[in-house]
């Protein structure tokens, strides 16, 4: 094994010792190795699949499945709402929002299909919670790691 592949099973280990190691758990599996990496490399995937004692090719169609994991920039995503409620007010606007977040991390700003708040638009995904009635001032302080965002 390689010491690149080693050091991110370590890792990945580290991160989901606590989970119960089944198949049942695989989203949370993945989303916890996304949000360390913001991305899901092959390598990533073979060392979730080897911490949970799951088949490769079931780790792999679970994560391709799911196109919150399609980061290929290995930016921090912020997914933004962009059907018809959240355009009428303003999620449009959201999209164009900067792209350097806390600590210099990089900060991808990406549309994504309603996100069922169409009460509250416009609405976002950090990858943790869903934010409602969001306005630039409070997209900036998300990007800034400001907690009152």
């Amino acid at each position: 094994m390689h010491t690149e592949q080693a050091a991110i099973n370590v890792r990945v280990s580290a991160l989901l010792e606590d989970l119960p190691k089944e198949r049942s758990q695989l989203l949370p599996a993945l989303w916890r190795v996304f949000e360390e990496y913001w991305l899901l490399e092959p390598e990533m995937i073979e060392a979730i699949s080897n911490a949970m004692g799951v088949p490769y090719a079931e780790v792999y169609g679970v994560a391709s499945f799911y196109a919150l994991f399609d980061n290929p920039e290995g930016c921090r995503p912020i997914y933004v709402c962009t059907d018809v409620m959240c355009a009428l007010r303003g999620s449009e606007d959201l999209l164009k929002s900067g792209q350097v977040g806390a600590k210099g991390t990089p900060v991808s700003i990406k549309g994504a299909p309603c996100l069922g708040y169409c009460d509250e638009a416009p609405a976002l995904f950090d990858g943790k919670v869903t934010k409602t009635q969001v306005t630039q001032d409070a997209l900036a302080q998300l990007i800034r790691g400001e907690k009152h965002a």
